[in-house]
């Protein structure tokens, strides 16, 4: 990687965009990486949550990146930028500045030779579930020809063809307060919602791709009160929409009744991150460019959800994880492999000329 990459990806690294930090400082922050983009010939604005570059006519071949990471703010200084024998360290250094720098350095190379309809957004609130930003991707993933994202590739260079959609689910339990040693006194809210884990994670398997688990459980207000209301959120994924509809019937039956005399049960599922599924058209591409390149690569389902999912949602080719590889994702010890950041290049530069030629 040469030097002034380098430097920019130390900068941005070394840029707190935690989710504790408003949405507005975090582009005032990454500003200086649409600067790049300018020098390119892109034309750029900000939106709620995402900066947004364009070069050309739609229909646009579209890069995607988050510039946000799950560290708060401060981290940066704690344990700045580093590189140790090829291998980079530092708060979102794979997930995905990494990917960031990959995706500069694919516009650059792309127009210098000749593509002229790129479209490319870097949103600040994936980490949150992309709430605000999503709005920014349907728009232009309907004046999309593809879609190239640049989350991390695995540690073992791998591309993501597919990706689960995400459901939060929160389940509430109501009971009745009571001393807490006169049992016959009270409903305990906190025993009805162990009740509805057990049969709810006792769904796993059943439903296709659909997974379940309890993550966030709070209940109860004082020890010696039996606890009249609880709250668990779950974290449900899918592959299959139609797996997880089916899922939700079952969800819904098992909160309908109740064990313990005097609790009700209430389920509610917030707005889903859509699943990635491979588009035909993005098969043929990826299979044609990596015999094309030489290049074995593995290929990965992952069960975590990104932004790609929303152009896949409408329909778009999409391929996932042409960040820089790397692993320990989300905590201290992440870290990114400079030596994959050529090879990344490569594959998506060559996708990009390949969908440059697709006659509709």
């Amino acid at each position: 990687m040469e030097k002034r990459l380098i430097e920019l990806y130390e900068r941005l690294v070394n840029t707190d965009t935690g989710f504790d930090i408003d949405y507005s400082t975090k582009l005032a922050r990454t500003s200086f990486v649409v600067d790049e983009l300018r020098k390119l010939g892109f034309s750029a604005h900000q939106e709620e949550a995402a900066h947004v570059a364009i070069l050309g006519e739609p229909p646009y071949i579209t890069l995607i990146g988050h510039l946000d990471t799950v560290f708060k703010e401060g981290e940066s200084s704690k344990r700045p930028f580093k590189v140790v024998d090829s291998i980079a360290y530092g708060p979102g250094v794979a997930d995905m500045k990494g990917g960031i720098i990959v995706l500069l350095k694919v516009a650059e190379e792309a127009v210098k030779s000749g593509v002229k309809n790129l479209c490319i957004i870097m949103n600040v609130d994936e980490e949150l579930g992309s709430k605000a930003s999503r709005k920014t991707f349907y728009a232009y993933a309907e004046k999309s020809l593809c879609c190239l994202s640049f989350e991390p590739g695995g540690e073992n260079g791998s591309l993501i063809l597919t990706r689960k959609g995400i459901v939060p689910t929160n389940l509430y339990v109501k009971g009745i307060k009571g001393h807490a040693a006169r049992l016959h006194e009270g409903a305990n809210a906190i025993l009805e919602a162990a009740r509805k884990i057990d049969q709810i994670y006792s769904l796993n398997g059943k439903f296709g791709s659909v997974t379940l688990n309890p993550t966030l459980i709070n209940g109860g207000e004082k020890s010696n009160i039996t606890p009249d209301s609880c709250k668990v959120y779950f974290d449900i994924r899918y592959l299959e929409r139609n797996d997880f509809e089916k899922c939700k019937l079952a969800l819904e039956k098992i909160c309908s009744e109740t064990t313990v005399p005097g609790t009700s049960c209430q389920i509610e599922f917030e707005e889903s991150r859509p699943s990635m599924t491979l588009h035909p058209k993005m098969k043929e591409a990826v299979e044609k460019v990596l015999n094309k390149l030489g290049i074995n690569v593995e290929f990965e389902h992952s069960s975590g959800g990104a932004d790609s999912a929303f152009f896949s949602q409408a329909n778009v080719p999409t391929l996932d994880g042409l960040g820089i590889c790397g692993g320990k994702f989300h905590s201290e010890q992440e870290f990114a492999l400079l030596d994959t950041f050529e090879p990344r290049v490569k594959i998506a530069l060559e996708l990009i000329r390949y969908f440059s030629e697709v006659k509709e």
